[in-house]
């Protein structure tokens, strides 16, 4: 007897693989056609199931948000891509202001800007780092200090932050993966739109996708019933050990709180409202034009024959088709969403724990939907 499309995925996905909870969501023609929650998304005194309605943390899947906000503007002639960024934020500066005067929109957005890395002041941003054992050690390694924290106020402070941020190479030589540099990507959407970055992600683009349990506030969401705590199971990370379920090996984290760094990595949504946003990419009526999604899918850097990287997504090759892909990962969290155009089909993946292989279950769920 053949097995059902709901069959063959229970046999794939395995519950043990979430630590502790999760979801996973199939659309197809924007429909979804597969949705089930796993373990738990708050465990202890308030134990609650996951549910692909559970609200959580979806860390850098928020990028192709971003990349996508400053795609309008480039739609609407606003902003050009190959143009430099201090062309529309002339405050914005690395130590060799000659060569970062060079740094594009395209490569801001795609992490080929010449930065070498994370610069920390994304993460140091986090109301609640200073949680987690680490939070010094991450100020000393990238030498912010504590007067660097307190002047920032806006998006347009960390812009101007990046004045003591030293090149590791030339713009467009080289990928290295920079988080922090979609901060200014949204000082640069509030720039030249005259519009907050926030209001634009929530009044226009959630409600125009119908993302009715996507949003920016953390401090409403910790309240909402259906929405996700966050474990991990290294005690060593944490100032204050909380374990909520002595039968289980987990610890709870502190919650992801960072309104400034929601442009890099502070989105919440639900594995749900994931397929929407993935569908809308996939739509016989797109949310974005296809002259606008041809860059967002165009790697702008290739790591070999088959993967690279556009604008606030990761692309992949797989004989024929186009796979579209983004992780998110912190402390207590792992997510992953792949999606193939032609074929207008998407996985997502979401947790509460952060060794959950959500990229893994996501790759085993795509396999099994292509060979059917």
């Amino acid at each position: 007897m053949r097995l059902t499309l709901e069959e063959q995925l229970n046999h794939v996905i395995r519950p043990q693989d979430f630590l502790v909870g999760g979801a996973v969501v199939v659309v197809k023609d924007s429909q979804v056609m597969y949705g089930k929650g796993f373990g738990k998304a708050r465990i202890g005194e308030n134990e609650r199931d996951f549910t692909p309605d559970t609200i959580i943390s979806i860390q850098s899947i928020s990028k192709s948000f971003t990349a996508a906000s400053l795609l309008h503007l480039v739609e609407k002639g606003m902003l050009e891509l190959d143009a430099p960024v201090v062309q529309y934020l002339p405050y914005f500066q690395t130590t060799e202001k000659r060569i970062s005067n060079t740094i594009t929109v395209r490569q801001l957005l795609s992490h080929t800007a010449g930065f070498a890395g994370d610069i920390g002041i994304g993460y140091l941003l986090c109301t609640n780092a200073k949680k987690f054992r680490e939070f010094d050690e991450v100020k000393k390694q990238y030498g912010v200090t504590d007067s660097d924290l307190e002047k920032i106020k806006n998006r347009e402070d960390i812009t101007k932050f990046f004045k003591s941020v030293p090149l590791s190479h030339a713009p467009g030589t080289d990928w290295s993966y920079c988080t922090d540099a979609y901060m200014i990507a949204a000082d640069l959407y509030e720039k030249v739109s005259g519009q907050r970055w926030d209001k634009y992600i929530e009044d226009v683009l959630f409600k125009k996708l119908d993302l009715k349990r996507t949003t920016l506030h953390a401090e409403n969401i910790y309240k909402d019933e259906n929405s996700a705590l966050y474990y991990c199971s290294n005690q060593e990370i944490l100032h204050h050990v909380t374990k909520p379920n002595l039968d289980m090996d987990v610890f709870e984290c502190p919650y992801p709180i960072n309104s400034l760094g929601a442009p890099m990595g502070f989105i919440y949504s639900t594995a749900n409202d994931l397929g929407k946003y993935l569908s809308s990419y996939m739509s016989e009526a797109p949310f974005i034009s296809q002259a606008m999604m041809n860059p967002m899918y165009e790697p702008v850097w290739h790591f070999d024959r088959e993967t690279g990287y556009g604008l606030g997504w990761g692309t992949r090759e797989e004989g024929n088709l186009l796979i579209i892909e983004h992780g998110g990962g912190f402390h207590g969290i792992s997510a992953y969403v792949c999606m193939v155009p032609s074929e207008r089909l998407g996985v997502v993946v979401v947790s509460n724990h952060d060794e959950t292989p959500s990229q893994e279950i996501c790759y085993t769920v795509l396999d099994t939907l292509l060979q059917k």
